[in-house]
């Protein structure tokens, strides 16, 4: 079995490994004699990591591997109730804070399959829908295809990873640290401004960033006032992308290859992505789809029932990966919900093509249904963020009324904003109501929280 510290040493100690905010960087050696160290005070169980700082955290989570524990990664945006909540969740056995190492009570209990799989971390989804889950992740789940994932990144001159410390993304970037064979610049605030600013004075050749990061940086002009020129590459996932953000992008960026990644903190190591190349004409890509299955995953069109759909038939989602599956810490109950026969729910609804290409629908705690239609969320505000005021939307169930907030990046006629959504949508799928507001609340990803929203 492949472990993280194995990964690391497989790079040259005087590469530099990650980079924060351009300027404090962190070679392999340094990185590993710091953690080693580290590691000789730590506990072998489950170890809580909570850092304010991008190089402290990617000590701390080496050092808890290293000493055979199992990492759970923390939020510093977390409050103290969440943190305590999610230590008692977990049952950590530690907690390290800056330079603090808490022994805590002794763990209430293993998980199911704790210790026989060898959890390597735990890691708490978004919770975009509902509250954030703890995703458990066994050891050959997470080196799983290593040597593709550091393939990707062959001849890339740097890449930024504008993602948070503590969350998914952030795990992400640590894991592309270990084994891309360039440096990783991560940010101390992963803000549009800071994101677009960064990638012109490193002139990176790659940058992964949410979606909706890319699309403040398009509408607030970020792109005009920094020179985004030097990105060969341009890697979205974490939540769907409009094509009225691909189109805005690929006018921002001829040059550079939009990628489209689709998957889940569940599903991981499986993902659907959608590479659009520059040079082709734009109106062949503006068919919202997110591409194909990469290498090593299959997809799934299923009924209510779990039977398979034949193409072009609506259903959920599922993917798979040949990894080991990750499944809920301390949940056996909503794992066997989401985790089926090697199979995960994505808790999506979508539609694979005679092409094979997945088009998503909708979340589908999202769908509306109105006068017995089905409704899609995504569609509408997709549609309405084709006007070129239009930064972005939510669109809500209101007592079975389509509820769209929109904000803009000045004031505009809700008349509009109503035609717009008039071209691009059948009558069945128009909002009821347009509500202009100066704020959407977003999770730690830059994903839209609808839960969150006070709208009526």
């Amino acid at each position: 079995m492949t472990t993280l510290p194995e990964l690391l040493g497989r790079r040259d100690d005087g590469e530099i490994a990650l980079v924060v905010d351009g300027e404090r960087p962190l070679s392999v050696a340094r990185w590993r004699r710091r953690a080693e160290d580290l590691a000789r005070r730590l506990p072998s169980g489950r170890v809580a990591v909570l850092q304010d700082d991008w190089i402290e955290y990617a000590v701390a989570c080496l050092a808890v591997h290293l000493a055979g524990g199992t990492v759970i990664g923390l939020s510093p945006q977390l409050t103290e109730d969440d943190v305590r909540s999610r230590l008692d969740q977990c049952a950590a056995g530690a907690l390290l804070r800056g330079g603090t190492l808490d022994v805590l009570s002794k763990p209430s209990g293993p998980s199911d399959r704790d210790g026989t799989d060898g959890i390597a971390e735990i890691i708490y989804t978004s919770g975009t829908t509902g509250r954030p889950k703890p995703v458990a992740v066994p050891h050959a789940n997470l080196t799983f295809g290593h040597e593709g994932r550091g393939k990707l990144f062959d001849g890339v001159e740097g890449l930024l990873a504008a993602v948070p410390l503590g969350t998914n993304g952030g795990h992400s970037a640590l894991m592309t640290a270990i084994t891309a064979p360039t440096a990783t610049h991560v940010l101390s605030r992963p803000e549009p401004a800071n994101v677009a600013r960064l990638i012109a004075k490193l002139k990176v050749g790659m940058a992964v960033v949410p979606p909706a990061i890319m699309a403040r940086i398009v509408a607030y002009g970020w792109h005009e006032r920094y020179d985004l020129s030097s990105l060969t590459a341009l890697m979205l996932g974490s939540a769907p992308v409009s094509m009225a953000t691909v189109s805005r992008l690929r006018r921002a960026l001829p040059e550079t290859m939009i990628v489209l990644g689709y998957g889940s903190t569940e599903a991981a190591p499986a993902f659907v992505s959608r590479p659009i190349p520059p040079g082709e004409a734009l109106e062949d890509h503006l068919d919202e789809h997110l591409g194909k299955p990469s290498p090593g995953t299959r997809l799934q069109i299923v009924d209510a029932h779990g039977a398979v759909l034949p193409p072009a038939e609506l259903g959920e989602i599922r993917l798979r990966s040949d990894a080991p599956q990750r499944w809920y810490f301390g949940d056996p109950e909503a794992s066997e919900r989401v985790f089926a026969d090697g199979w995960t729910r994505m808790g999506d609804l979508g539609q694979v093509g005679e092409d094979g290409r997945l088009r998503f629908f909708d979340r589908a705690r999202d769908v509306i249904v109105r006068d017995g239609v089905t409704v899609s969320s995504s569609r509408v505000e997709n549609a309405l963020q084709w006007h070129p005021e239009v930064v972005e939307a939510a669109v809500l169930d209101r007592g079975g009324k389509v509820v769209a907030a929109v904000l803009p990046r000045a004031t505009v006629p809700v008349e509009e904003l109503a035609r717009v959504a008039a071209d691009h949508l059948d009558p069945s799928e128009r909002p009821d109501t347009i509500v202009l507001v100066d704020r959407l609340p977003h999770g730690p990803i830059g994903k839209v929280i609808k839960r969150e929203l006070a709208v009526a």
